[in-house]
């Protein structure tokens, strides 16, 4: 009987299809599910790390708490994240491996307290006292951490012989540059280097000695002690790279400034700086060729790096240090555990997003 056989093949027909999407949604859903969960390797957490990023200017130092640019890194070094309050976090905060041959040159001006009355000034003014600054407890707390970590600092004048004379360097070699002229280089700075047997390279520009910043007898006292003393200009003018539109000085200008203040500075302390630090970081193949024709040995740039080139010994790069990196309280000169940020830049990651 044909027609009671085909009826009933129907519900059949109709479960079997019903069984076979059930079947098609499950593999979707699993599916779904797996493309959406993150990926991890091993040793690796869901979790994003988060490092204490610098407060803006005028904050009163209190660190806020962003994504940290260093996670993507892939090396065994790595240092604890912070919280809000710069207790130690949990996390680590993955570091890039230090090149072979890196010779990191810390970029720095001044290091100075802000006064008492501080948090009352306008947020103008505090952005220039704070701006270029460094507190004493915290350069104290860094010099510290390179002396821990087998560093030994050289002047730009040892890099370049090493360069051009094969004159060894030491295992960790390490720059410190501090720019423009202030009176705490010899009351602040002088004393901390001398107690942990270090030198730095000291760049003068003559506005400072005209402004009552330093005096001559100060870059003496430095010079001295075995200081390096370079040079920064005569009126601290940037020279070259000043923007789109804005020409470059001439060179009657560019000579006057660097070769000037080379002079100046052999007529009051006896010997010539062999390195000068282009202001505000801007140079050109015009200006390195006349730093260069001047007498000068090296030039330091502000371009961010712990890479140095032996062929671009006028263009060397820094690390940027700035005044709240690690400070968890500003008017209290409180810091982080561990340094977790100048660590950072000592493995060549820059201040700045781009790196450049």
């Amino acid at each position: 009987m044909p027609g009671p056989a085909r009826h009933r093949a129907r519900p059949l027909a109709v479960t079997a299809c019903l069984t076979v999407l059930a079947v098609v949604a499950l593999v979707a859903g699993a599916c779904a599910a797996y493309l959406t969960t993150p990926s991890h390797g091993p040793g690796q957490s869901g979790g994003s790390v988060a490092l204490a990023t610098p407060a803006p200017s005028g904050s009163g130092g209190q660190p806020s708490v962003g994504p940290t640019p260093f996670a993507s890194f892939s090396t065994a070094s790595a240092v604890p994240s912070s919280g809000p309050a710069g207790s130690p976090g949990a996390s680590p905060t993955i570091l890039p491996p230090i090149p072979p041959g890196a010779v990191p040159i810390l970029y720095y001006h001044r290091a100075e307290a802000p006064p008492p009355d501080y948090p009352s000034w306008s947020k103008a003014k505090q952005a220039a006292f704070i701006d270029y600054d460094v507190l004493p407890v915290a350069l104290a707390a860094q010099l510290d951490w390179l002396v821990a970590n087998g560093y030994t600092t050289i002047l730009p004048h040892d890099l370049v012989s090493h360069w051009n004379l094969g004159t060894p360097l030491p295992a960790k070699p390490v720059i410190l540059t501090f720019d423009d002229g202030f009176h705490d280089w010899v009351t602040t700075i002088l004393p901390m280097l001398q107690a942990r047997g270090m030198v730095a390279e000291f760049y003068l520009t003559l506005t400072a000695i005209a402004d009552g910043n330093i005096t001559w007898s100060e870059v003496q006292t430095l010079a001295s002690a075995g200081q390096g003393i370079g040079a920064h200009d005569v009126h601290h003018v940037q020279l070259a790279e000043l923007g789109q539109g804005r020409p470059d000085a001439s060179p009657a200008t560019m000579w006057a400034e660097v070769n000037g203040a080379r002079q100046t500075i052999f007529s009051h302390i006896g010997f010539y700086p062999d390195s000068m630090a282009y202001v505000g970081g801007g140079f050109s193949p015009e200006l390195e060729a006349m730093v260069k024709q001047a007498g000068y040995t090296s030039a330091r740039t502000i371009r961010r790096g712990i890479v140095q080139a032996a062929d671009e010994p006028f263009e060397l790069h820094v690390v940027r240090i700035g005044p709240y990196d690690d400070v968890t309280n500003l008017m209290a000169g409180t810091l982080r555990p561990g340094l977790p940020t100048f660590v950072a830049r000592m493995h060549g990651v820059s201040d700045r997003p781009t790196g450049g």
